[in-house]
């Protein structure tokens, strides 16, 4: 049904509803890509697409000079893989840079390990 809307034009914008914040929404975008999206059309559903449908895409969506940003660093390329959204290294925000393998085990958490 994605794959058929997005064809048709309708924007796709992502809100999972699993409850599990970040995990939800890059399962979300893996499922896009599998719907036919390439892995730039998923990226860009979760953020100036996103931004678009709320108004605020002057303001954030993209990475531009005067924009607010939150960015995540990631050790791979999801642009051809999607699925290494998920290999998530660091996380900036506010201007402070976070590792993230501290901020998970912050919420209890271990990357790796299955609790």
């Amino acid at each position: 049904m994605i794959g058929a809307l997005f064809k048709a034009g309708v924007p796709i914008i992502p809100g999972s509803d699993t409850g599990l914040v970040g995990y939800g929404l890059h399962r979300e975008m893996e499922l896009y890509v599998q719907a036919g999206m390439t892995p730039m059309e998923a990226i860009q559903s979760a953020t100036i697409v996103s931004a678009r449908a709320m108004k605020l895409d002057k303001d954030s969506g993209t990475i531009e000079a005067g924009k607010r940003a939150d960015l995540i660093l990631v050790d791979g390329d999801p642009t051809k893989n999607i699925g290494d959204i998920r290999k998530v290294v660091k996380v900036v925000t506010n201007g402070r840079s976070y590792e993230s393998t501290k901020l998970w085990e912050s919420v209890g958490f271990h990357p790796g390990r299955m609790n």
